[in-house]
């Protein structure tokens, strides 16, 4: 019995000296991050003690961004010893975002995020995940619910000339009011669900959290969304990427049975010319019935009975709804 009880007690002492070592090491980089890293503000940092996981707890944490500033009463951050390339982070119930009119106030329930790194390639990241319950701003409610989920895959063949990066994406927002961010006169509320890939020009690492290193997005490809404003449902498939001078090129196409309602809502919000939603129920038939060619190797499928596919074609610049050219091209985030 004492045999087996001296290498139980050594065990259980090194175990202890790895948690109260981790704690302590992991408060300590935490705090070099904040000094070395302007976009990065934090209070007192204490350790959480908690045998369960290993990990701190950091007060009046800022992330500032071009977007703004989040600040956060609190937060804490750990790993489970069990799976210790990951890292949990435990949000607050309020928080407050400063992106330049005045600060607002955010209600956040069950609000986390989680990233897993990988430590053999210079702490990439490899997954990374984004997830809350109900809500609010300013004691209004924004939305019912939001989840994103980024994996790291391989770069394939069809992957975007300036891509590093690839990572496939999950993303679900329930019930968003956007009218409290911008007064866009929509009919209802937003909802999306949508899975594809997004590839950035660099692996986000820690030696990227400078603005001007900052991993960004040269590609997205959309294989399956659907999106609901109000009564008004529609499906978006395609794929674009950055051109030389960083404008969309490739294709997205829309298939809806509430084409009219959808244009009137896009023109009402100024996102299209108010010229289009003028465009004769036949017009519309018309460039849905197009033959549609794949786009960088994505293949658009036909439309579903009672469904009209409209395609948006971004090259040289512009875009286009079949031959109607609407406009300049959207720009992808450039530093």
């Amino acid at each position: 019995m004492r045999r087996l009880l001296a290498p139980l007690v050594v065990l259980a002492l090194f175990l202890g000296g790895l948690w109260l070592g981790g704690e302590s090491l992991m408060a300590q980089q935490l705090r070099q991050i904040a000094a070395e890293q302007p976009m990065l503000g934090l209070g007192a940092v204490r350790e959480l003690r908690d045998p369960r996981r290993i990990g701190v707890q950091a007060a009046a944490l800022e992330l500032r961004t071009d977007a703004g500033t989040l600040a956060l009463p609190q937060a804490e951050l750990w790993l489970n010893p069990l799976r210790p390339t990951e890292l949990r982070l435990a949000l607050p119930a309020r928080a407050t975002l400063d992106s330049g009119p005045g600060p607002l106030q955010l209600g956040m329930t069950d609000a986390s995020a989680r990233l897993r790194l990988q430590p053999l390639n210079g702490l990439g990241m490899a997954s990374a995940g984004l997830a809350a319950g109900p809500l609010t701003v300013e004691g209004r409610d924004l939305a019912q619910g939001l989840r994103a989920d980024a994996r790291l895959t391989a770069l394939e063949a069809d992957a975007p000339p300036a891509a590093a990066a690839a990572y496939d994406l999950d993303l679900t927002v329930d019930q968003l009011e956007p009218g409290l961010f911008a007064a866009l006169p929509l009919p209802g509320r937003l909802s999306l669900t949508a899975s594809g890939r997004v590839w950035l020009d660099a692996l986000p690492r820690p030696s990227t959290l400078t603005p001007d290193l900052a991993p960004l997005p040269v590609g997205l490809r959309l294989d399956d969304a659907e999106l609901r404003l109000g009564a008004l449902h529609t499906r978006i498939l395609g794929r674009v990427q950055a051109d030389a001078q960083g404008r969309a090129q490739g294709r997205v196409a829309l298939y809806t049975r509430d084409a009219g309602p959808l244009l009137q809502a896009a023109a009402t919000a100024g996102l299209i010319p108010p010229k289009l939603v003028t465009l004769a129920g036949t017009m519309l038939k018309t460039i849905s019935a197009q033959p549609l060619p794949e786009a960088a190797g994505f293949r658009f499928p036909p439309p579903a009975a009672g469904e009209l596919r409209l395609p948006l074609t971004f090259a040289d610049g512009k875009t286009s709804l079949g031959p109607l050219t609407l406009g300049p091209a959207p720009v992808f985030p450039r530093r």
